[in-house]
């Protein structure tokens, strides 16, 4: 009933054209793959495994934009340039069922030298995106989900640079306590739906390309920090 109710009032505040983008952009690839990604997982129905901070700033699961992702992934490449690209690894902050680490294994991951990770404070969904993986095929050392906080991303970094996805997971402290640790890292940030990026003039963050779309799902930018 909720998720019809959500339906509905998207319909009435959005129109008829959002139906089709959702279903372009979130339905087919799940479609496409017999994957299940697309629909949204409010806060009220998470499981959380994390600290109460975190359980109060964590946000709702939506599924990334296949179009999203890639092209602010191709960003990434042309900021960081071939081999670099290749030698990061890919970072999904609250990925939730795993959307955006799946478009980025099918579009990029094959030359990849490192595992992407996602990350997710809710076992639940963690679960369903490792169930998404594999349905793709994708082997485990080339796609892994973990179960933790994103503030300690550090622990399944093995790269020397970073591409760190994040669909506003997560907001206040919390966000802050990642940039914390990643001020250190060298790294390109895509930040969708980028409701704090505010704090990001705090890190020294270069802004190299944003979006402001017609959804919160297309509108993100793309920065990076201690990139030579």
């Amino acid at each position: 009933m909720n998720k019809l109710f959500y339906a509905i009032t998207m319909l009435r505040k959005r129109g008829v054209g959002f139906l089709w983008t959702y279903f372009k952009e979130s339905i087919w690839f799940d479609l496409r793959y017999g994957t299940r990604t697309f629909a949204r997982v409010p806060k009220d129905e998470q499981l959380i495994a994390g600290n109460a901070t975190e359980a109060d700033e964590g946000l709702l699961y939506v599924a990334s934009f296949t179009s999203v992702t890639r092209k602010t992934v191709s960003n990434a490449r042309d900021i960081l340039g071939e081999k670099r690209f290749s030698q990061a690894q890919f970072f999904d902050l609250g990925c939730g069922k795993g959307k955006a680490l799946l478009v980025f294994a099918k579009l990029f991951g094959k030359g990849q030298m490192h595992q992407a990770v996602g990350i997710e404070y809710d076992p639940d969904l963690a679960a369903l995106a490792q169930r998404n993986i594999l349905k793709c095929g994708f082997a485990k050392d080339r796609v892994r989900v973990v179960t933790d906080s994103a503030v300690n991303l550090r622990s399944y970094a093995d790269a020397d640079n970073l591409v760190v996805y994040l669909y506003n997971s997560f907001q206040g402290e919390t966000l802050k306590s990642v940039l914390d640790v990643l001020r250190e890292v060298p790294h390109v940030l895509i930040y969708v739906d980028p409701a704090e990026k505010h704090r990001l003039a705090d890190y020294g963050y270069k802004i190299h390309e944003e979006s402001n779309g017609r959804y919160n799902a297309d509108t993100w930018l793309v920065a990076s920090s201690n990139i030579a």
